[in-house]
């Protein structure tokens, strides 16, 4: 059985977000490429500016040993360069079915892609609105028995508007992740 030999994969997503979020660190702190070419090169890991500038502009791939230099030097995380953007969908190599939030989640070692570890999850997430929109609550109630704070009543209500949202959301995502799971709240 004959088959073609691959010379590597074409880059894919993921790169794409790698570039943009190394450009993005760098020029956020404010330096320019040579000065990140000679720290890389004082980190161990020799780079010119224009390799930099080919890895920004998805020109020349990163390996992961230049990788967690460039985060080192950039005063970064690995996570944050590889993290694609909040309204990002797909990663290379990993289904569309994963909303941005659990992609973001996974990159940051929040949860595993796993139905087991996604119900973990949103479980939690579920737990932690409710638990915010209990204190919300509270508050609210407390200003209806004539207890005035310092922080305005609207802002109470909004939160616990933004926390009941977030429950909902995360209900719906934990139903849909797996239809049988409890949604009892300990």
């Amino acid at each position: 059985m004959e088959t073609d030999r691959v010379r590597g994969n074409p880059a894919g997503i993921t790169h794409t977000h790698v570039s943009a979020n190394l450009r993005a660190a760098r020029q956020a702190i404010g330096m320019d490429v040579r000065t990140a070419a000679r720290l890389m090169t004082e980190a161990g890991r020799k780079l010119s500016p224009s390799g930099i500038s080919k890895i920004e502009n998805g020109d020349r791939r990163v390996d992961v040993d230049d990788l967690t230099a460039l985060a080192y030097v950039l005063r970064t995380t690995p996570a944050a360069l590889l993290t694609p953007p909040a309204e990002a969908v797909n990663l290379t190599g990993v289904p569309e079915s994963y909303l941005p939030e659990e992609l973001q989640a996974w990159i940051a070692g929040n949860v595993k892609l796993t139905t087991d570890d996604l119900v973990r999850y949103w479980k939690e997430q579920r737990f932690t609105a409710i638990s915010a929109k209990r204190w919300a609550e509270q508050m609210l109630t407390s200003y209806d028995n004539g207890q005035v704070g310092v922080t305005p009543r609207e802002v109470y209500q909004e939160r616990y508007d933004t926390q009941d949202a977030r429950e909902a959301h995360a209900t719906g995502r934990l139903l849909q992740v797996d239809p049988n799971a409890t949604l009892a709240v300990e």
